[in-house]
C-alpha cells in the first residue's frame, strides 16, 4: 500500500512540475495585448498590411444585418472609402480600435463610412445594437451575415480591417489595431 501511494504522489508531482513548466512558458511569450485580438491564438504584434489592387477584386454585393435589424447592401455605400471593422465582443483590441475609428471619424467625417461587423456567430443584431449603444458609436454595426467578409479574407485576428474604395473595389487588409492616422494615410495615398 506504501509503494503505490508513493508511485501516486510521484506521478503527481511529476503532472504538476511538467503542468507549471508549460505554463511558464506559455507565460513567458504571451502576445502584446494592444496590436493582437481576442481570437488570435497568441500571435504576438500582428500587423499585417496587403495592399490588394493589383488583384482587382470588385467587392460583392453583399447584404449585411445592421445593429437596427436592417439590412444594409455594400453597393449603396460606393461614392466613399469603406473601411469594414471585423471585431467581436470581448476583444480589448476591438475597443482600442474603436477609439480609433472615434479619431479617424472627427478627422474625416463625410468622406468615409466605417462598418463594424461582428464575426462572432452567435452575436445578434440586438447585441450589436446595445454594443453601439453603450459606446456611444456614430458608425454602422451589424453582423458579418454568413461569414461573408470572415470566409472571404479567412480572419484569423480581430480586429481586422478591410478598406474599399469609392468605385467599389477591395484596396487593402490589415490585421490588428490600426491608427487613425495611419488610416488616413493609406487613404490619402488610394485617392490620388
Amino acid at each position: 500500500m506504501n509503494a503505490e501511494k508513493i508511485m501516486i504522489g510521484s506521478v503527481i508531482a511529476a503532472i504538476v512540475i511538467v503542468g507549471l513548466l508549460i505554463g511558464f512558458s506559455l507565460a513567458s511569450f504571451s502576445p502584446s495585448d494592444q496590436n493582437t485580438g481576442g481570437n488570435s491564438g497568441g500571435s504576438p504584434d500582428i500587423q499585417t498590411d496587403v495592399d490588394l489592387i493589383d488583384q482587382e477584386l470588385e467587392v460583392p454585393n453583399w447584404g449585411l444585418i445592421m445593429s437596427d435589424g436592417e439590412v444594409l447592401e455594400l453597393e449603396s455605400l460606393e461614392g466613399k472609402f469603406l473601411l469594414v471593422d471585423l471585431m467581436a465582443f470581448g476583444c480589448s483590441a476591438c475597443e482600442l480600435q474603436n477609439d480609433e475609428f472615434e479619431t479617424l471619424m472627427e478627422d474625416m467625417g463625410d468622406n468615409i463610412h466605417v462598418v463594424s461587423l461582428n464575426v462572432d456567430t452567435s452575436a445578434t443584431a440586438d447585441q450589436m445594437a446595445d454594443y453601439k449603444e453603450d459606446r456611444s458609436l456614430a458608425w454602422y454595426h451589424g453582423l458579418d451575415t454568413n461569414g461573408v467578409f470572415s470566409s472571404y479574407f479567412s480572419i484569423r485576428f480581430t480586429p481586422t480591417i478591410v478598406i474599399i474604395d469609392d468605385t467599389g473595389y477591395f484596396r487593402m487588409y490589415h490585421e490588428g489595431v490600426w491608427e487613425s492616422e495611419t488610416i488616413q494615410e493609406q487613404i490619402s495615398l488610394m485617392d490620388n
